[in-house]
């Protein structure tokens, strides 16, 4: 079975043209044209990215969809800690919960009791649920389902990236971040140009920081607070 995915919206950065190819030694522009792929989801879409309903998932104190761990904020958004690593809206909507997640590029999103959004880049470890658990209405459109106690709505996203070698410069986001799996961040010097920079710029690599011969390599498309007073050029992949 096949569908079409359609184009998703860019997320928020400066209003330039320029991005940044990494096989080249030049910047050049160029446009990003609309994606068609194969899927087996019903897709739909957000700020950056697109998503798809996996199915209703049980949640414990011992979140399952836990990215959030360490997080003060996520774009404009305050992390509560009341409920374990989550963002908490009284207009939560799915849409609004990807566009959340996608200030962290994190894979998936979960929705429950109605308000609560947790990004992440995994889930299931305390299993499916049956898909009527899911029952309670999201607090900003009553027409969507976000879970309900104990029980997580969970998406996928899909970032809208048909060349992920690409990167626009962007304004800052900064958080408060702590890790049981390694630094956030790694610095390699001395780098001759940003172009450089982001050439180093792996698969685990979302951003980076270039200031004078110093390519700070970023895990997320945020900077951490220990960042905040290095300047230069923060790019992130479009």
């Amino acid at each position: 079975q096949s569908c079409s995915w359609r184009e998703a919206q860019k997320r928020q950065a400066n209003p330039i043209s320029v991005r940044l190819p990494i096989a080249a030694l030049t910047m050049q522009t160029l446009s990003i044209l609309p994606l068609i792929l194969c899927c087996c989801i019903a897709l739909d879409h957000s700020l950056g990215a697109e998503f798809g309903h996996l199915g209703c998932f049980v949640d414990t104190a011992t979140r399952d969809i836990n990215g959030l761990d360490g997080w003060s904020t996520i774009g404009p958004y305050s992390v509560t800690w009341s409920s374990g690593g989550t963002v908490e809206l009284s207009n939560m909507t799915v849409q609004l919960c990807s566009e959340i997640c996608a200030y962290g590029n994190f894979r998936y999103f979960g929705l429950q009791h109605s308000s609560f959004c947790f990004c992440g880049n995994s889930y299931g470890r305390h299993g499916s649920a049956a898909d009527s658990d899911c029952n309670m209405a999201c607090a900003g459109n009553s027409a969507q389902i976000c879970g309900s106690f104990g029980r997580n709505s969970v998406y996928r996203q899909v970032y809208n990236r048909p060349d992920s070698k690409y990167f626009a410069l962007a304004d800052r986001d900064y958080a408060n971040l702590t890790s049981t799996s390694g630094p956030f961040y790694r610095t390699e010097q001395p780098v001759r140009s940003l172009t450089e920079c982001v050439y180093r710029c792996d698969a685990d690599c979302q951003a980076v920081l270039f200031h004078l011969d110093a390519c700070h390599l970023l895990r997320f498309a945020v900077l951490p607070h220990e960042l905040k007073t290095v300047a230069g050029k923060f790019a992130i992949r479009v």
